[in-house]
């Protein structure tokens, strides 16, 4: 467990995340990166797994999300498996948190390289120190992301898809029009399964629901939409939602906080489309 703040690589984050006022938030292709302040995050599940990293100081995953009390373990990076119920402590300072491609190897990969395991939760990743110098002294920019996004694929070990091609061509479907209402009968028409095959192989490869994955296709596209200049709303409705309350509780659901919370005036959107 690294739970110290001392040492030259505390100092150069602290002095690196000052620097880098702005947040940061990309969407990555089918991954998403956000990093700046702490937030203060109820209990909640992502549909895809998560890395969570401290740029400056530690963070705690509560042993027992309902019942915080049991108390918080301790650590630089924390990894979320997809659809855990989980409540993060954060004591001000920087963190960074990786959401990763549900489609390819990044958790199987991550998971390999967790030094530390408390239920289902990974922590302490190998050589974290280096992943958390880069984050910490990347800067917060278009620029910065490309100067830096070839450098964390290699830190992080991650990979190009390769799932099923039928749950590619299923996910990739949800990806490019995710206000489409097709069912999951639909989609295993379009690639020769059952219903219940499909959700199956689904569910076995992505670590996700379909239902779960089509949710994060869709917050993933009104993101994309604000980048682009849209209201709030126009980019909700464009992506399946029926109304901005309705998006509202999904992002709260699926992030632990409201999505007019991570909307702040310095907020540094960059989409990469990998």
């Amino acid at each position: 467990m690294n739970d110290s703040n001392d040492g030259p690589l505390a100092a150069l984050s602290k002095t690196s995340c000052r620097q880098l006022a702005p947040s940061l938030l990309v969407s990555w292709n089918a991954r998403a990166l956000y990093l700046g302040p702490a937030m203060h995050l109820a209990a909640h599940r992502n549909a895809v797994g998560v890395l969570a990293i401290g740029l400056d100081r530690p963070l705690g995953v509560a042993l027992d999300p309902a019942d915080p009390g049991r108390g918080f373990s301790h650590c630089r990076t924390a990894l979320i498996a997809p659809n855990q119920l989980h409540l993060l402590a954060m004591a001000g300072g920087q963190y960074a948190f990786l959401y990763v491609d549900a489609l390819s190897d990044d958790l199987k990969t991550l998971q390999g390289r967790c030094r530390r395991r408390v239920g289902t939760v990974g922590f302490d990743l190998d050589d974290e120190d280096a992943l958390i110098a880069l984050l910490a002294g990347m800067n917060r920019s278009a620029e910065g992301w490309r100067a830096t996004s070839g450098r964390l694929v290699d830190a992080l070990s991650l990979s190009p898809p390769c799932t099923d091609s039928r749950i590619r061509k299923v996910a990739g479907t949800l990806l490019a029009s995710p206000s489409d209402e097709a069912n999951a009968a639909q989609h295993a028409r379009q690639v020769g399964l059952s219903s219940s095959r499909l959700q199956h192989l689904f569910k076995a490869q992505t670590g996700v629901s379909l239902r779960r994955y089509r949710l994060w296709a869709r917050l993933q596209a009104t993101m994309s939409g604000v980048m682009d200049g849209m209201t709030l709303t126009h980019a909700a409705h464009a992506a399946g939602f029926s109304s901005s309350a309705h998006l509202s509780a999904a992002f709260k659901t699926m992030f632990g906080l409201p999505l007019t919370a991570l909307l702040s005036d310095d907020m540094q959107f960059v989409r990469d489309p990998g």
